[in-house]
């Protein structure tokens, strides 16, 4: 069995804004310790419905699918097979669980997670699984401007590349990249719940 990492993610939705901070944080430990942070990326994103929060959360989840999506070459070079998601979102866990529970935002769950099913552009060939909810997760404190990685003009999820790097020593921030997670480093995995929505 391969490595596990926890994925953390967030939103936040400025006031009359009609885009949206996206935040991943990638840990080691299901808690979210700061020691255990080995990767975290924030994209600003025009949102998919300006006026609705379960919309943005829906959204919030196909950038932690995008993250993955990004980085699973780099994490299975590096003996990741497993990601968990963290949220504290238990509407948006059970529709993760189950992407029919919701006859209104089903629509919404089948955009966040079109791109990443078998054989779609962005296929996820990573083990994805889903933790018991947390009364607070760790990625929301990195929904602010100064964490953006496509510090361009806010765009729609197709036109951005979130590639750009983001100069955390500018920033007095320590932390490790996405390649810098160290290969004997074997986590335990806890508040597991595993999901397998990716291929419906």
């Amino acid at each position: 069995m391969g490595k596990t990492v926890y994925e953390h993610f967030s939103f936040r939705r400025p006031k009359g804004k009609d885009y949206g901070y996206f935040a991943v944080a990638f840990f080691w430990d299901y808690n979210g310790k700061p020691k255990n942070l080995t990767a975290q990326m924030t994209r600003k994103l025009k949102l998919w419905d300006k006026d609705a929060q379960f919309v943005a959360a829906c959204q919030s989840y196909e950038n932690a699918l995008y993250a993955i999506y990004k980085w699973q070459g780099i994490m299975r070079k590096n003996g990741i097979t497993n990601v968990m998601l963290v949220t504290d979102d238990s509407a948006l866990a059970g529709w993760i669980e189950d992407i029919k529970k919701s006859k209104f935002y089903r629509p919404w769950m089948e955009k966040a997670t079109e791109q990443y099913r078998v054989g779609a552009p962005r296929e996820i060939t990573m083990s994805v699984g889903l933790c018991e909810v947390r009364d607070y997760e760790k990625a929301y404190k990195f929904c602010k401007e100064e964490y953006v990685v496509n510090n361009k003009k806010a765009v729609e999820i197709d036109k951005s590349t979130g590639t750009s790097a983001l100069d955390l020593g500018a920033l007095g921030v320590k932390i490790k990249t996405i390649t810098d997670i160290k290969k004997e480093y074997e986590p335990e995995i806890s508040g597991m719940k595993e999901i397998d929505k990716l291929d419906d």
